[in-house]
C-alpha cells in the first residue's frame, strides 16, 4: 500500500525533473518509497524526519536535503508532499514557491490542520490536492507491476520492518496504525 500510493502521488505530480521538492513525514513507508522515487525522477528532494538514524538512511536513498523540522527546509519549493497534518501542513505550504503545489495525502499526526489564509499571501498563487490513494487510473496490479519492476531493477529498495503470519494481521495492522514498524509489514501465508 506505501508503495502503491507514493507511485500514485508521484505520478499525479507530473515531472519532477529538476524541481524541488519537500517531503514531510519522509520516515514513514509512504516516504522511504516517495523520497527514492522523487530522486530517482530528477527532483531535487529535501525530506523532513525526526530520526537522524531515518534521515541517513534517506539520505542514501537520494534526499538532498534531510531536516527535523519543517522550519528549518530552505525553501520554496515546486511541490510539496505532506503527510503529517497538524502544524507541520501549513509551515510546509509556507515554503511553496509562487505557483507550486500540495499534495496532502495523510495526516500521520492524527492533529488537524490549520491555515492562516493571510499568512500565506506571500506564496500565492498555490493550489493543495487533496489525494486519496484509492481514486486511479491504473490497478492496484498494474501499480504492483511496476513496483516489482522497479525493485528487480535495483532502482526501488523496499523496508520491511516486520514480517509475521497472516493470522497476526490485526495486531500487524494495529502496529501499523500506532507507527511501530518502520518500513513495510509482510503477512506470510
Amino acid at each position: 500500500m506505501a508503495g502503491i500510493t507514493a507511485l500514485r502521488l508521484l505520478r499525479g505530480a507530473g515531472s519532477l525533473a529538476g524541481r524541488r521538492v519537500l517531503l514531510t513525514g519522509a520516515s514513514g513507508g509512504v516516504g522511504h518509497y516517495l523520497t527514492e522515487l522523487a530522486a530517482g525522477a530528477g527532483a531535487e528532494v529535501s525530506v523532513v524526519t525526526s530520526s537522524v538514524e531515518r534521515g541517513r538512511r534517506l539520505a542514501e536513498l537520494g534526499a538532498a536535503v534531510v531536516v527535523q523540522d519543517v522550519a528549518d527546509a530552505v525553501g520554496p519549493f515546486d511541490v510539496v508532499f505532506e503527510g503529517v497534518g497538524g502544524r507541520d501542513f501549513a509551515a510546509a505550504v509556507g515554503k511553496l514557491a509562487s505557483g507550486g503545489v500540495v499534495h496532502w495525502y495523510g495526516q500521520a499526526s492524527l492533529a488537524p490542520v490549520s491555515l492562516d489564509f493571510f499568512a500565506l499571501i506571500p506564496v500565492t498563487p498555490f493550489t493543495i490536492k487533496h489525494f486519496p490513494h484509492w481514486v486511479s487510473d491504473t490497478t492496484d496490479g498494474e501499480d504492483l507491476a511496476t513496483l516489482v519492476r522497479l525493485v528487480a531493477e535495483g532502482r526501488l529498495h523496499p523496508e520491511v520492518g516486520r514480517t509475521a503470519d497472516w493470522t497476526e494481521t490485526a495486531a500487524v495492522l494495529e502496529d501499523l496504525y500506532r507507527r511501530r514498524v518502520r518500513g513495510n509489514a509482510v503477512l506470510t501465508v
